[in-house]
């Protein structure tokens, strides 16, 4: 067919490098007129190249180029025999090392991972505050339902029911964000001194969050297939474990999604063993195949799984608005959120509500899925086109964030090089609690190549000289992969 053939010279021009990665391409008019096809032939062929990678699209914008993922070049991940270990006292944590300066707020484009300012969604979402305050003037004058405004927990029930995921008003509690969902809901589970089986690498911010609950952690080693759930039943049986804390999708920081059979087989163990399973999905809906992965909660049947999310990463963080089904320990939950606070911010619950009950959410999620697949993409490209030659790069299909692995580099030589270059990275050693992951670091990819770093430099100059400062540590020349 002739759309085909436009196509492959597409991809042909793009592997040739005459064409170039975030280049923009001829519109859909422009098209047909340079190869004298019709308007339908010239979409079918932009809409193949989306579908295999090679081509993102921007709304209002038109078709930029991209690679697609490749799984070749990955990062190794460790096996070992899994064991109960205390955290560090000194144990550093990274998501959450903004600063300030001047007297304002500051975060570094890599280290944490979130979206570009640029990327949300403000008009819309100002708009839906607007209407919030002007009409709702009982989210005002009273404090919060500990368990939140019934009013989110139902937009929240039927944004996920609506997408395959059926959930209730009753399912929900409101939180601060998911990280204290997460914290709710280990409170409710586990006691200090208890032991908790996470996935390794594990996000740095959870292990903090563990370390100051006081609970012993288990981790268990990732394949490229999932989780080692053979080690994790064992651990079931001896009873070694109170709770599992752990992500099924888009994985923080390798970006491994589990298989539907894993999930299922998770939701199981929970049920058969009694024990609870805290699933941290807060990348769940920035799948780059714009299909929402459903989660083991979906496969619960006795309410021993605790799903917890917030839009912090997929909208804006500064709402700090998350929520968690908690099945069989929600009241306790509701309960602590009693206790500790008087609910979460009316007002912001409503606004939410309303973003999301006006398709404004579902909207943005369709952008910023396309956009962040193509920061993927392009920063996957550079890196493994300036690292040294042994260098390898994850390829997931969703969140916000890579795992660089660079043999024969250590985070002491990487800290070096991040500061001579003024680059908050995260470096691997602060996954887990053993020594491991030391040649590993995690760049957040919620900001595009041509971005503004700072004042001075744009994103690709900054990665730029990340990698050539890494390339001078580790003696090694770097070459097309």
């Amino acid at each position: 067919m002739k759309y085909k053939a436009i196509a492959e010279q597409i991809i042909t021009d793009i592997q040739s490098q005459k064409l170039s990665i975030g280049e923009r391409l001829p519109s859909l008019r422009q098209l047909t007129k340079q190869l004298d096809i019709s308007m339908t032939t010239a979409l079918n062929s932009y809409r193949s190249l989306e579908q295999m990678g090679w081509v993102v699209t921007h709304p209002k914008s038109g078709f930029f180029v991209s690679t697609p993922l490749s799984h070749r070049d990955t990062p190794e991940l460790p096996q070992f025999r899994s064991s109960s270990r205390l955290i560090s006292t000194k144990f550093k944590s990274g998501d959450y090392s903004s600063y300030y300066e001047n007297g304002e707020f500051a975060s570094d484009p890599f280290g944490i991972s979130q979206l570009c300012p640029t990327n949300i969604p403000l008009k819309s979402l100002k708009q839906s505050i607007k209407r919030t305050a002007q009409f709702g003037d009982q989210f005002l004058h009273a404090y919060s339902d500990p368990q939140g405004i019934y009013e989110l927990r139902g937009a929240i029930a039927t944004h996920f029911t609506g997408i395959g995921f059926p959930l209730t008003v009753q399912d929900l509690f409101i939180s601060g964000g998911c990280m204290d969902a997460i914290r709710t809901a280990l409170l409710v589970t586990t006691k200090p001194g208890d032991a908790v089986a996470i996935s390794s690498p594990c996000f740095n911010g959870l292990l903090k969050l563990l370390s100051s609950l006081s609970r012993r952690v288990v981790e268990i080693p990732c394949t490229s297939d999932g989780i080692d759930l053979q080690q994790l039943e064992q651990k079931l049986k001896n009873k070694e474990i109170k709770a599992v804390l752990l992500s099924s999708s888009h994985m923080n920081p390798h970006g491994i999604s589990l298989s539907i059979a894993q999930k299922q087989r998770l939701a199981a163990l929970a049920n058969t063993y009694r024990v609870p399973i805290i699933e941290d999905e807060i990348y769940s809906e920035l799948g780059f195949d714009n299909i929402f992965p459903l989660p083991i909660k979906h496969w619960d049947t006795e309410g021993y799984v605790l799903w917890c999310s917030s839009v912090s990463k997929s909208l804006a963080s500064g709402l700090r608005i998350g929520w968690c089904s908690a099945g069989r320990y929600l009241q306790a939950c509701v309960d602590i959120c009693a206790t500790e606070r008087l609910g979460q911010n009316s007002l912001m619950q409503a606004s939410l509500a309303d973003f999301i009950n006006s398709g404004q959410y579902r909207k943005h999620l369709q952008t910023i899925r396309k956009t962040i697949f193509a920061n993927a993409c392009a920063y996957r490209h550079l890196l493994l086109q300036n690292l040294p030659q042994s260098s390898t790069v994850s390829a997931p299909n969703g969140g916000l964030v890579l795992w660089v692995q660079v043999p024969g580099l250590n985070h002491v030589k990487l800290q070096t090089v991040a500061d001579a270059v003024q680059v908050d990275i995260r470096f691997g050693a602060q996954f887990t609690t053993r020594k491991l992951y030391s040649d590993c670091f995690r760049l957040n990819i919620g900001w595009g190549l041509s971005e503004m770093h700072d004042p001075e430099r744009t994103i690709e100059q900054a990665l730029l000289q990340l990698t050539a400062g890494i390339r001078h540590c580790t003696d090694e020349k770097s070459s097309d992969h």
